[in-house]
């Protein structure tokens, strides 16, 4: 059973049914990933203004957003983000790569990871830096476990 780091960093604190990472069960297959939790507070309906480059629509009780991405890791990753779930019942359905010159593709953890640090670094918001484990000083997207490692400290 594989599960990304986030999952195993924060293991289950809540009664019920056992995470579902999507390292283990894929998109469509997973439950409270923590890693497509936190990519999905990215573009959580309740936050208004939205973040810059995210666009965000609901249909019949279905989600779905957009996020650019061509600002994370100078656009080598892609032009955007692409994801879809059903309310907030912790799955996501659907996580898709895309970019102008290949076919949509699905995320790495490294890339979900590079792309929830760049939205917590672009808020500017400490609290949300400090929750999503991203470094408050130097590059948006600079996660080196001796950053993360020093800032858990303070």
């Amino acid at each position: 059973m594989s599960a990304c780091k986030r999952c195993r960093e924060r293991g289950k604190d809540w009664n019920g049914d056992d995470p579902v990472c999507f390292l283990d069960g894929g998109f469509g297959r997973n439950w409270n990933c923590a890693t497509l939790n936190a990519v999905r507070d990215i573009c959580y309906e309740g936050q208004n203004p939205m973040p810059h480059g995210v666009d965000y629509q609901y249909c019949d009780n279905m989600k779905y957003a957009t996020i650019r991405i061509e600002e994370v890791e100078d656009g080598e990753i892609g032009m955007a983000l692409w994801v879809a779930w059903y309310k907030n019942r912790g799955a996501t359905d659907a996580m898709w790569i895309l970019n102008s010159d290949e076919p949509p593709r699905i995320p790495t953890e490294d890339e979900l990871e590079a792309i929830i640090c760049h939205y917590a670094w672009s808020k500017q918001d400490e609290k949300d830096k400090a929750r999503h484990r991203c470094q408050f000083e130097g590059e948006p997207g600079d996660t080196s476990q001796q950053d993360l490692d020093a800032n858990n400290e303070h």
